[in-house]
C-alpha cells in the first residue's frame, strides 16, 4: 500500500485573514479527513470557514502532545494510505510551532511532505521591513526575566552591529509593550526597529524607523500579534 502524503497547511494569521488563503489550499483541505494540529478547536473553526463539502464530524483531529502518541497515530494514518494535514495555531506549521516534530518524524518514515503556500507573519514582516533579507535570524520568544531579557537584547544588538544581521523576535501579545520599552531603553539609538503588528488583519501596521525616532512617538502596540525586527 502506498503511504499517504503529509500536507503542511497554513491558516489565517488573524480572524479576518481568510483572503490570504489561496484557493488551491482550500481544494486540498476539502479532500483531507485526517489532521494533526496544535489545537483542534482552532483547526475545526478554520476548516468550517472554508465551507467543506462534508460535515466537520467526519474529520479526525489529534492534537500534538509531548508523549509522542499523537505523532505515532499520525504515522499510522499515513502508512494506511491516508493523506494527513498539519495545522498550526496561526500561520505556517513547523515554524515556531510544534508541527516541526511531526515533519521530522515524517522524514524518518520516508513520507512525502508537501508544504502549501500561505501566510507566514515572520517572512511577511521581513519582506516589508526594508531590512536585510540576505542575512537574518529568527530568535523566537525572548526571555521573560528582566535581567535575562536585557542580556539577550544586547546580544541581538551585537549581531546587528557586528554582522549586519537582521534580528527577528516575537512576544506574547500582552507583553508587547513591555518588550518595546526595553528595546527603546536598552539599545543603540541608530539601530532600526520594525514593528509589524496584526499582519493581514484590520489593525495591521508595519513601520520601520530608528530607535531614536521611535522614542519621539508615544506608540502603544496593544495585545495584537506582533513581529519585532532589528537591523539597518
Amino acid at each position: 500500500m502506498q503511504s499517504g502524503r503529509l500536507y503542511l497547511i497554513p491558516i489565517e494569521i488573524t480572524d479576518d485573514g481568510m483572503s490570504a488563503i489561496p484557493a488551491y489550499n482550500i481544494s486540498i483541505i476539502h479532500n483531507i479527513k485526517h489532521y494533526i494540529v496544535e489545537r483542534a478547536r482552532t483547526a475545526r473553526r478554520f476548516i468550517s470557514r472554508t465551507n467543506p463539502p462534508h460535515p466537520i464530524s467526519d474529520i479526525e483531529f489529534i492534537e500534538i502532545d509531548e508523549s509522542g502518541d499523537s505523532i505515532r497515530q499520525c504515522m499510522t494514518w499515513l502508512k494506511q494510505g491516508h493523506n494527513v494535514g498539519v495545522m498550526s495555531e496561526s500561520g505556517m506549521p513547523g515554524i515556531a510551532d510544534p508541527g516541526q516534530r511531526v515533519v521530522d518524524a515524517a522524514h524518518e518514515a520516508n513520507i512525502h511532505i508537501i508544504p502549501l503556500v500561505g501566510p507566514n507573519s515572520i517572512m511577511l514582516a521581513l519582506s516589508a521591513s526594508g531590512m536585510s533579507g540576505q542575512n537574518f535570524a529568527f530568535n523566537g520568544y525572548l526571555p521573560i526575566k528582566e535581567n535575562e531579557l536585557k542580556s539577550e537584547l544586547k546580544h541581538l544588538e551585537s549581531q546587528v552591529l557586528k554582522r549586519k544581521q537582521t534580528q527577528i523576535c516575537i512576544e506574547t501579545p500582552y507583553r508587547n509593550d513591555r518588550l518595546l520599552k526595553n528595546i527603546l531603553d536598552q539599545l543603540n539609538q541608530n539601530i532600526k526597529l520594525c514593528i509589524a503588528r496584526d499582519i493581514t488583519g484590520k489593525e495591521e501596521m508595519i513601520k520601520t524607523q530608528t530607535i531614536a525616532q521611535w522614542k519621539k512617538e508615544n506608540i502603544v502596540i496593544g495585545k495584537w500579534p506582533t513581529i519585532f525586527l532589528l537591523g539597518f
